[in-house]
């Protein structure tokens, strides 16, 4: 094979790639075992124990980098190829007699930039390496800019369908600040961003400083015309000393057809050379070892002088264990967003506070945990959430619901829809009201998320900073008793009961006094002509009107 195809075949290697990606990004689940391919989450998550298949891919990884050089950088990685689209299509727009690029040693930079985001990450604050890791820059890209522009919509219901992330205006206008830097970097000076600020660049150039088989430029037959050299989008190679920096070379075999002497070629050199430290470079990683510590103690301090207390502890995805753990291994990469069927993850903007920025957290605004759904857990590529099988994660706690006694009034749907069976309606001193069983609620948010009331819900949810087990509930018992303890038939047994328990009025009984309509906390009942009208859609059976009726003119049915 002649090398001068290299450059096609690499092409067409990292196009294919390339969609694999973005469709893992728009949520094409049956293509998520490619995530396994991405170096940096696999290195953080074999942190979290011995995960064979990541291990496997991350030392594939590192052994074809020994011998080929930095090759993943432009066929595996998703924002590296994403580069040289951007690149190519600036190349066209400046014309082909725009000359491209320059050798530039960007070591010292590389390697400093690297230590301060590995300080920063080891003092806890992670948003350096959410922010410059590639693959979680891409798939931040797709889903919380791309996605937002061209998500469809549910006809059906009017929401927004399953591709769709929606996240809230901070976390998208962070991520489209990032990838326009990413661009304009692109469409400067090529591969500068993998070779200046890229932490998965710096550790790939470090393993890959000599590879066995690597670009070479002939002394013999080399004329120093630097056409090579203004192919190079990595800056890797000085065409007038004739010599190629392997730590900087992405293996994209660009300067091999660009060479019309047939001077630069992909030779074997067996010989590795032995890791030298120049002045300039110890300069360079000092400075971000310094740096890094230095800015990990400032965000501390700022952290803990300008975040606000949330009035609710945040709630953090199933399998996350601990929140120190979780926010140590969490790269915001948005994933288990974008695969949560609840739609209930978003990236967090202040509720973990400056150190959190754009990890996942539950908002039950949103929706909620639904119950037979593990899939947050087990796509998580950095670890940072834990696999857990479907039983282990509907009896793991990740919040606790609480009522509040003044606003609930007892209507029971939040008993009804807990899929933990961790509510029950208690009658009292002051009415109906739900109490909630803290040895079984898993803090799904079902309860939160379906309470009727219009201004706020009179339950909420809670995080927990360590998630545990806790005792699986038996299913209620379904027969009903009457007054006189009499079992009465279910609902299911009576076939003219409406699907839904609503309160029915006895016109020929009532005696217009309206008492209904003012005990109704939802307004779902109005008088009419001085008789109540209920309105069906908005009523949802709680009794309160049916209590409260003098003349016992009304009841509840269905259900």
């Amino acid at each position: 094979m002649k090398q001068k195809h290299l450059k096609s075949i690499r092409i067409a290697v990292a196009a294919v790639m390339f969609v694999l990606f973005f469709g893992v990004g728009i949520g094409i689940r049956q293509l998520n075992a490619v995530l396994v391919t991405q170096f940096g989450p696999g290195l953080l998550r074999l942190t979290s124990g011995l995960f064979l298949g990541t291990l496997a891919a991350v030392l594939m990884i590192a052994v074809v980098t020994l011998l080929f050089g930095r090759i993943y950088c432009s066929v595996l990685c998703p924002l590296g190829i994403l580069q040289d689209g951007i690149a190519f299509l600036a190349q066209r727009i400046k014309g082909k007699t725009h000359r491209r690029y320059r050798f530039l040693d960007t070591r010292p930079v590389k390697y400093g930039v690297f230590l301060f985001v590995l300080i920063l990450g080891a003092a806890g604050v992670m948003l350096p390496l959410i922010a410059l890791l590639p693959s979680s820059n891409f798939f931040t890209f797709v889903s919380n800019v791309f996605l937002r522009f061209f998500c469809t919509t549910d006809p059906d219901v009017g929401t927004p369908s399953y591709y769709c992330v929606n996240p809230p205006a901070a976390a998208f206008g962070f991520s489209l600040g990032v990838f326009l830097v990413v661009a304009a970097l692109a469409a400067w000076r090529g591969r500068i961003y993998c070779n200046t600020l890229c932490p998965v660049g710096a550790v790939l150039s470090l393993i890959g400083r000599k590879p066995l088989y690597r670009i070479v430029l002939s002394q013999e037959m080399c004329v120093c015309c630097g056409m090579c050299e203004a192919a190079c989008k990595g800056g890797a190679i000085d065409s007038k000393k004739k010599s190629v920096l392997a730590e900087n070379c992405v293996m994209c075999f660009n300067c091999i057809p660009a060479c019309k002497r047939g001077g630069v070629r992909l030779e074997k050199h067996p010989k590795m050379a032995s890791f030298s430290l120049s002045r300039r470079h110890f300069i360079g990683a000092a400075g971000g070892v310094v740096a890094g510590a230095g800015v990990a103690v400032i965000a501390r301090k700022l952290e803990n002088a300008l975040s606000p207390k949330p009035s609710r502890e945040p709630a953090m995805p199933p399998g996350a264990g601990s929140a120190e753990r979780f926010h140590l291994k969490c790269v915001g990469c948005g994933i288990c967003i974008r695969e949560c069927e609840g739609r209930v993850l978003a990236p967090s903007i202040g509720q973990y506070g400056l150190a959190g920025f754009m990890q996942p957290v539950l908002d039950y605004s949103r929706g909620s945990c639904v119950y037979d759904c593990n899939r947050c857990s087990n796509i998580c590529p950095a670890g940072a959430l834990l696999p857990l099988t479907l039983e282990v994660k509907q009896t793991t706690r990740i919040g606790i619901a609480s009522v509040n006694a003044k606003k609930c009034v007892g209507c029971g749907i939040c008993a009804e829809k807990c899929p933990a069976y961790a509510i029950e309606i208690v009658s009292g001193p002051d009415g109906r009201k739900a109490v909630v069983s803290e040895d079984h609620c898993i803090g799904c948010g079902a309860c939160q998320h379906v309470c009727p009331l219009p201004d706020a819900p009179a339950i909420g949810v809670s995080g927990v900073a360590e998630q545990i087990r806790v005792k699986k509930a038996e299913p209620r018992n379904e027969v009903n008793q009457n007054e006189a303890g009499e079992e009465q038939p279910s609902q299911e047994e009576t076939p003219s009961a409406p699907a839904k328990k609503v309160a029915v009025v006895n016109t020929n009984e009532c005696f217009s006094c309206g008492l209904c309509a003012e005990e109704c906390p939802l307004s779902a009942i109005t008088m009419v002509d001085g008789l109540p009208n209920v309105n069906a859609a908005a009523c949802v059976g709680c009794g309160l009107c049916a209590e409260n009726c003098p003349a016992g003119a009304i009841e509840i049915r269905g259900g």
